[in-house]
């Protein structure tokens, strides 16, 4: 798959997860008839779904330049297809995973949707590894630090 050779850095990590989160509401809304809640948690973090959503589709164009909206419209629905599966082998314990998603999501500010996001371990499923981590040269030292000796 394509995505295994594109990795991402932390804010693009936190869209992605956003989605995955929001992708597997939305297929509970579905299969657990969980419609009301869907429409509570959308409208609940509306700016916050519009902010990630657009830095998906920014990292999506950078990644992939002309050919973004197919690679962001495939992904979507590979997501969406993997819960859908999840949601028939385990229908029970997926839509109760739904219900505690929706009433722990009721008093969070909104702020911190990323992060409550990260928790569930759906939200790492998203396919792209973290980019390895490394100094950028502004942030090195421009000359050499002397050490004093004791």
């Amino acid at each position: 798959m394509a995505a295994a050779a594109v990795c991402v850095v932390p804010a693009q990590e936190n869209a992605l997860q956003v989605r995955m989160l929001q992708n597997e509401l939305m297929v509970a809304a579905l299969t657990c008839n969980q419609k009301a809640a869907y429409n509570g948690f959308v409208m609940r973090f509306k700016p916050q779904l519009s902010t990630e959503g657009k830095h998906l589709q920014s990292f999506f164009s950078q990644k992939y330049g002309s050919r973004s909206t197919k690679e962001l419209n495939g992904f979507i629905t590979r997501i969406a297809n993997e819960s859908s599966r999840r949601g028939m082998v385990q229908r029970g314990a997926f839509c109760r995973q739904a219900e505690n998603i929706h009433s722990g999501s009721v008093n969070l500010n909104p702020a911190g949707l990323a992060s409550y996001a990260k928790q569930f371990s759906f939200a790492g499923n998203h396919g792209f590894a973290l980019c390895p981590t490394t100094v950028a040269a502004s942030q090195a030292p421009s000359k050499p630090v002397k050490i004093a000796n004791p």
